[in-house]
C-alpha cells in the first residue's frame, strides 16, 4: 500500500528493503509498526564486510543523486521559484553503465514527479 506523504514513502522504502534483504539472507521478514527499527534488525545480521560494501554503495547512489539534482536545477529541468522546487510532470536522467564482461552503455530512466516526492 504505497503513501502520498514522505514517511508513508520511507516506511514503505523501509519494508521493501527488509523484504529484500530478508529474502537474500534466508530469513523470515518480520515487520513491526516501526519500520525503521525493523531494518536496524535485519541489517544487524549482514556481515560487516557485506555491509561495509553496501554502505560504501548507499554513499555513491547518494553522491549521485545529489549530482543530478544539482544539474537538474542548472540545467533547469528542475526549477526554484520562491524557495520552491518544482518539477515537471516527468523527469528524465540519463546515465552510464557498465556490468561485468559488458561495454559501458547508456541508460535512461523516467519518472513521474510523484514518484520524486513531488505532489
Amino acid at each position: 500500500m504505497a503513501s502520498t506523504t514522505s514517511v508513508g514513502a520511507s516506511s514503505a522504502t523501509y519494508r521493501k528493503a527488509v523484504n529484500k534483504i530478508a529474502q537474500e539472507l534466508r530469513e523470515p521478514a518480520h515487520h513491526t509498526k516501526f519500520p525503521s527499527d525493523d531494518f536496524d534488525a535485519i541489517a544487524d545480521l549482514i556481515d560487516p564486510q557485506s555491509r561495509k560494501r553496501a554502505l560504501e554503495w548507499y554513499k555513491r547512489g547518494i553522491r549521485r543523486g545529489f549530482i543530478e539534482a544539482c544539474d537538474a536545477v542548472l540545467d533547469g529541468q528542475l526549477k526554484l521559484k520562491n524557495k520552491t522546487l518544482l518539477c515537471p510532470p516527468k523527469v528524465t536522467i540519463s546515465i552510464r553503465v557498465k556490468f561485468k564482461g559488458q561495454r559501458w552503455a547508456k541508460k535512461t530512466f523516467t519518472f513521474e514527479a510523484s514518484e520524486l516526492e513531488f505532489i
